[in-house]
């Protein structure tokens, strides 16, 4: 097999079936459990994102409270305060949702299959925000990551399928002139239930999950220390900080497995 085909197949992770059903115009049976688990983790995602974003107004009436600055729920400095929070999340939520999450659904739920085809050129790279930009003929495909640009041999002409969004999914590509190869090679193909792809989407699940406990959980105990002695206090801070170094080892353990 060309060795850019090679290149192309480990770096995004697909075989000569998933090539050969881009090809036909539809999706192989692995990349559907992708697009599927994609969508799964973009709702998880954006649930996560809205209940800490209400969840922030139960610690800042909690805080209120434990301060002394309200005496209860009903006190009309507690209301306006959160009146006027809850109107600036909500206003945050529905931004989010108009200038980027309404895309990303959009995209997850993308079925029809582009094609883009030409020489490969370099476009736009800004390595701060992820933003790798490729050139094939008019179409331009933004990448994540370096690794995935460095796939396309600049000069070299391509042809790639892949799903339209605000950061588009590569399903397959090949090297123009070497069509045969997908039906030539027939590699063996990893299970669907070890492909990587997806194990990265459940293994990602339970990371957002209790990120957003402790979001909410750390600062709601620190408030509640607030209140007790000077030992105490100092336990519930290193046990909060045992926890949060615990997460983090757990969590780069889990997304990188």
């Amino acid at each position: 097999m060309n060795p850019l085909n090679q290149l192309l197949r480990k770096t995004f992770l697909f075989y000569s079936r998933d090539l050969l059903a881009n090809r036909a115009g539809r999706l192989s049976e692995r990349q559907q459990a992708r697009q599927q688990a994609a969508g799964v983790s973009l709702r998880l995602g954006m649930t996560v994102f809205i209940i800490i974003m209400l969840g922030t107004l139960g610690v800042i009436a909690f805080a209120s409270l434990q301060s002394g600055t309200s005496q209860s729920l009903t006190d009309p400095e507690m209301l306006t305060t959160l009146g006027i929070a809850g109107g600036v999340i909500g206003m945050i939520i529905l931004l989010s949702y108009l200038f980027s999450g309404r895309n990303y659904i959009q995209a997850a739920k993308a079925t029809q299959i582009k094609v883009a085809e030409g020489e490969a050129q370099r476009g736009k790279i800004k390595e701060d925000s992820a933003h790798f930009e490729l050139k094939l003929g008019k179409t331009k495909i933004r990448l994540v990551m370096l690794e995935q640009l460095d796939a396309f041999e600049v000069g070299t002409a391509y042809r790639v399928y892949y799903l339209p969004g605000p950061i588009p999914t590569i399903l397959s590509g090949e090297v123009i002139g070497t069509e045969n190869e997908a039906n030539q090679f027939s590699e063996s193909e990893v299970p669907l239930e070890k492909d990587k792809v997806l194990q990265g989407h459940s293994n990602a699940r339970p990371v957002v999950i209790v990120l957003a406990v402790l979001t909410l959980g750390i600062p709601l105990a620190l408030f509640a220390a607030a209140s007790l002695s000077g030992i105490l206090r100092l336990v519930v801070m290193v046990v909060l900080f045992g926890v949060s170094f615990g997460f983090v080892f757990w969590a780069l353990r889990r997304t990188s497995s």
